[in-house]
C-alpha cells in the first residue's frame, strides 16, 4: 500500500474510533450543530455590558474565594458570563467546584483552598477578552474568525461554517465559482470560468493557477476562540485502485493561550495520481499563524509555505480515445512521459497596528469602551515571500508528440530541459489611520500610508555561464490612502488608491471604491452593493522577457489599462445572490496558440452575470448557480456563454437533532467554447483553435450527511459517464475523473 492510501485508512480509522463514542454517548457539553449554519456562530452569547462584566471579574478577584463554606461565592457568580472567560479560568472554577464537598473537617478544607488561593492567584483572575479592533458586543463571541489587508490591517469579519454543505465540494474552485478549466486532479492548475474572480499572483505570474488552493498573507483565516477548537477532515478514494488514487487531507488547531493572543497550526494537502498517465498531483500548504488582540495593539503574523509537485504529461494525443471509445484511461497515449513541475513558495508576513487615544469626541472619557472618539492608529506590513518554479522534461530526438506539444521549440538543448524561475519579494508599509469622530461614523476612517517594494526576479540567461546565477532587482517605492464610513446599518462606504511615483512600477496606479446600502423590509435586509475599479500595470518582468528551452521573448509591452464596475444584490431570505460585471482592457495581455504572451492593441470589454437562488418545495431542495458571459474578443479572450453548477437533493432528518441525510444529484455543465489548453514548461493556460469544448454535462451522485458535528458524503463521480455524450474534458486534452466512488468527512472538535 502507498504511504497516502495507509494515512488516508488510517485517519478515517482514528476519525471513526474517536468520532462515534461521541455521536453515540453524547459525551460533553456540545449540541447538535444544525446543517444550515454552524451553532459556533449562532449559539452565541447575548451582548454583555463591558463595564459590567469587567466590573464582576474585578468583583471576583478582591473576594477571597475560600470562605464562603455556605457557597455564597458560587451563587455570586453570574453563570450566563462564564464563557466569556477563557478556558483556563472556566477549568479552574470547575476544578474548586469539585472540591467543595460535604465534610466535616472544614478547618483542613479552607486550609488547603487559601494556600491554592496564593499560589494561583494568576489563574483565579477571570481573563476577559478586551480590545479596540471589534466591538465589545462579540467579546464573548465563541470564536472570531477573520481575515486582514496588508494596506491598513483591517479586519474583515468571516464565518466558520463547518456543515455538510459548506463540505460538499471537495474542489476548492467550486466553492468560488461555478466552474472552471483544470487539468483533472484535484489541487492542479486551475482557471476560473468567471472572469471577474480568476485571481493573479502579481509577484510572481506563474503562481497564479495554483494560488486559489492555497492562503496568502490576506486570505488566511485568523481565530480567536474561548476554547481549543481542531478540524480533521479527509476525502478521497481510498478503495480504488492505487494507479487512480486520489487522497486529500485537511488539519488545523488553533487556541488561545491568552485571551488575546492565539496560535494556530494548519496543514492542507490535495493531490491525485490523476486519471490519465503521468499526472501524479501533490499540492501541500503547511501554516503556522498568530495573532494579538490587545486594548491598543493589534497584530496578524504568521509563516505560510505552500509546494506543488506534479507530473506533467502535456494532456492527451488524440481526443478520440476519451471521447469515442470506452478504453481505461490510464492507458491512451500522452503527449510527455518524462517532464514534471515542482513549485515551492515560503512567505513571512506581519500586520501590525497601534491605536493611539485622544479623547476628543468621546462620549464618556471615564468610560471603558475601546475605541471610541479620536483615534490614531500607527500601522506596518510587512512581507518577505520568496517563489520558484522548475520544470524538467526529456524528449527523445524520434518522439514526435512530445516535440509537437513545443512546436519543435527546442532553444538551449535538444532533448532535456531543465528551467527555473525564481521570485524574491520584501516589501514594507508603514501607515497611518485616523478616527475622526467614532467607528460607526458617516466618516470613520481616513487612512494613509507610503510603501518600498524589492521585487527581485531570475530567468536563465547566456550570461549565466560566465557570472553564474544572476537575480535582477526592482525597486518601487508608492504611496497610498483610503478612507471609510457608514450610516448606521443602512449605509456603508469605502475607498482607497494607490500610485507608484518611484521605480519599475513608475506611473502605475489603482482606485477602487465600494458603496453599500442595506433596508430591511425581511429578516436580514436587502443588500445592493456597487464597486469600482481602474487602473494601470506595468508586466511583470518574466512577461517582458523569459529564457527557456521551449520559450523565449524578449518584449517591451505598454502598460495595460483596467476599468471594471461590478454590482450585486443580496436577498438572504430569499436565498437568492445575483451580480452583473462590466470591465474594459486595453493592452491586454495573453498567451497565443504557441504560448508565447502577446499584447493585444484593442480594447476587450467582458460583461457577466450572475445569479444563485435555491428553492426549496417540501422536502427537495434546488440550489442552482449560473453565469452569463460576453467578451469582445473571443480569440484573444474566450469564454464560456453560458456556465451552470445545479444540485438537486432530497432533504430529510434521519433522527432529530441527530442526523440529517441529503441523496441528489450534481450536474456541472457549459456552453461549447474554444477551452484554453496549457503550457507546462510556463506553467500557463493559452489559446488553442483546434477544438471546442462543451454541452457535455457532469453529474455526480451524492449522499450528504451532517451527523452531529460531523459533516460526510459519499459520491458517485460522472455517474453518466457516456451519457448525453462522452466529452468529460476538463480542459483541451485534459480530462476530468471517470466514473467512481469518492468518500468525505469533516470533523470539527471543540469543548464546551
Amino acid at each position: 500500500m502507498t504511504k497516502q492510501r495507509i494515512l488516508a485508512l488510517g485517519t478515517a480509522a482514528l476519525l471513526a474510533l474517536l468520532l462515534l463514542p461521541g455521536i453515540s454517548s453524547g459525551a460533553g457539553r456540545s449540541r447538535y450543530l444544525p446543517r444550515l449554519q454552524d451553532s459556533l456562530l449562532r449559539d452565541t452569547l447575548p451582548p454583555l455590558d463591558s463595564a459590567a462584566l469587567a466590573a464582576q471579574a474585578d468583583s471576583i478577584r478582591r473576594q477571597n474565594l475560600y470562605d464562603s463554606l455556605d457557597r455564597v461565592f458560587w451563587t455570586q457568580i453570574d453563570t450566563a458570563t462564564l464563557p466569556c472567560f477563557d478556558s483556563l479560568y472556566r477549568a479552574y472554577i470547575d476544578s474548586i467546584a469539585q472540591r467543595l464537598p460535604d465534610t466535616t473537617d472544614i478547618k483542613r478544607l479552607v486550609r488547603r483552598l487559601r494556600k491554592e488561593e496564593r499560589d494561583s492567584l494568576k489563574a483565579a483572575a477571570p481573563r476577559v477578552l478586551a480590545t479596540y479592533v471589534v466591538p465589545d458586543s462579540l467579546y464573548c463571541e465563541r470564536i472570531l474568525v477573520w481575515t486582514s489587508d496588508k494596506k491598513f490591517n483591517e479586519m474583515t469579519l468571516g464565518g466558520l461554517d463547518t456543515t455538510a454543505n459548506s463540505n460538499f465540494s471537495e474542489y476548492p474552485m467550486y466553492r468560488k465559482d461555478v466552474g472552471a478549466t483544470y487539468l483533472g486532479p484535484v489541487g492542479s492548475a486551475t482557471l476560473y470560468h468567471n472572469w471577474f474572480k480568476r485571481e493573479e499572483v502579481d509577484d510572481a505570474p506563474m503562481f497564479s493557477p495554483y494560488i486559489g488552493d492555497s492562503y496568502t498573507d490576506e486570505s488566511i483565516p485568523q481565530y480567536n476562540t474561548k476554547t481549543p477548537y481542531t478540524e480533521l477532515a479527509y476525502w478521497g478514494t481510498p478503495f480504488v485502485n492505487r494507479k487512480k488514487e486520489e487522497s486529500n487531507l485537511k488539519l488545523l488547531s488553533t487556541q488561545n493561550i491568552t485571551p488575546s493572543f492565539n496560535f494556530t497550526l494548519g496543514y492542507k494537502r490535495l493531490g491525485s495520481r490523476g486519471m490519465l498517465a503521468n499526472e501524479d498531483t501533490d499540492h501541500r500548504t503547511t501554516f503556522i499563524i498568530g495573532n494579538y488582540m490587545g486594548k491598543r495593539y493589534f497584530a496578524n503574523f504568521g509563516t505560510i509555505r505552500q509546494r506543488i509537485t506534479r507530473s506533467e504529461n502535456g494532456g492527451v494525443q488524440d481526443s478520440f480515445w476519451i471521447r469515442d471509445t470506452s478504453v481505461e484511461s490510464k492507458s491512451i497515449a500522452v503527449n510527455l512521459n518524462s517532464a514534471s513541475n515542482d513549485y515551492k513558495r515560503r512567505s513571512w508576513f506581519i500586520h501590525q497596528t497601534l491605536a493611539v487615544p485622544m479623547n476628543f469626541f468621546r462620549k464618556d472619557r471615564d468610560s471603558l469602551a475601546l475605541g471610541e472618539g479620536t483615534m490614531a492608529h500607527l500601522g506596518h506590513s510587512g512581507e518577505f515571500t520568496t517563489y520558484n518554479k522548475l520544470y524538467v522534461d526529456e524528449i527523445a530526438e524520434n518522439d514526435t508528440y512530445g516535440r509537437a506539444l513545443y512546436h519543435d521549440a527546442f532553444y538551449l538543448n535538444a532533448t532535456n530541459s531543465s528551467d527555473e524561475l525564481a521570485v524574491r519579494n520584501f516589501e514594507n508599509r508603514f501607515f497611518i489611520k485616523l478616527q475622526p469622530y467614532a467607528p460607526d461614523a458617516l466618516l470613520a476612517k481616513i487612512n494613509a500610508g507610503i510603501g518600498y517594494q524589492i521585487l527581485s526576479t531570475y530567468t536563465f540567461s547566456p550570461s549565466d555561464y560566465l557570472t553564474g546565477r544572476q537575480y535582477e532587482t526592482q525597486h518601487n517605492l508608492y504611496v497610498y490612502g483610503g478612507a471609510s464610513g457608514q450610516l448606521k446599518k443602512y449605509l456603508a462606504w469605502d475607498a482607497d488608491a494607490d500610485y507608484y511615483y518611484a521605480g519599475y512600477r513608475m506611473f502605475d496606479f489603482d482606485i477602487n471604491g465600494k458603496l453599500r446600502l442595506s433596508v430591511y423590509p425581511l429578516q436580514g435586509g436587502i443588500h445592493l452593493t456597487g464597486k469600482f475599479h481602474t487602473g494601470l500595470k506595468t508586466p511583470h518582468p518574466f512577461e517582458q522577457r523569459i529564457t527557456m528551452n521551449h520559450h523565449r521573448w524578449d518584449n517591451d509591452f505598454s502598460k495595460v489599462s483596467k476599468s471594471t464596475l461590478e454590482a450585486e444584490l443580496s436577498i438572504p431570505k430569499w436565498r437568492l445572490d445575483a451580480s452583473f460585471g462590466y470591465a474594459l482592457v486595453a493592452n491586454m495581455l495573453y498567451y497565443d496558440t504557441l504560448a508565447v504572451i502577446r499584447q493585444y492593441d484593442k480594447p476587450v470589454s467582458v460583461m457577466s452575470a450572475y445569479l444563485h437562488k435555491d428553492f426549496t418545495v417540501w422536502h427537495l431542495h434546488f440550489d442552482n448557480r449560473a453565469l452569463f458571459q460576453l467578451s469582445s474578443a473571443p480569440d484573444v479572450l474566450p469564454l464560456p456563454r453560458l456556465a451552470l453548477n445545479l444540485r438537486w437533493y432530497f432533504d430529510i432528518d434521519v433522527v432529530k437533532d441527530v442526523m440529517n441525510m441529503q441523496l441528489g444529484v450534481n450536474a456541472i455543465a457549459n456552453t461549447r467554447w474554444w477551452a484554453p489548453a496549457y503550457s507546462p514548461d510556463i506553467g500557463q493556460f493559452h489559446l488553442q483553435t483546434r477544438e471546442e469544448i462543451g454541452n457535455a454535462p457532469y453529474f455526480d451522485l451524492f449522499a450528504n450527511i451532517q451527523w452531529k458535528r460531523a459533516s460526510i458524503y459519499v459520491k458517485y463521480t460522472n455517474a453518466f459517464q457516456e451519457w448525453p455524450v462522452s466529452d468529460y474534458f476538463s480542459a483541451y486534452h485534459y480530462i476530468k475523473p471517470v466514473s467512481g466512488f469518492k468518500f468525505g468527512i469533516h470533523w470539527p472538535f471543540y469543548v464546551w
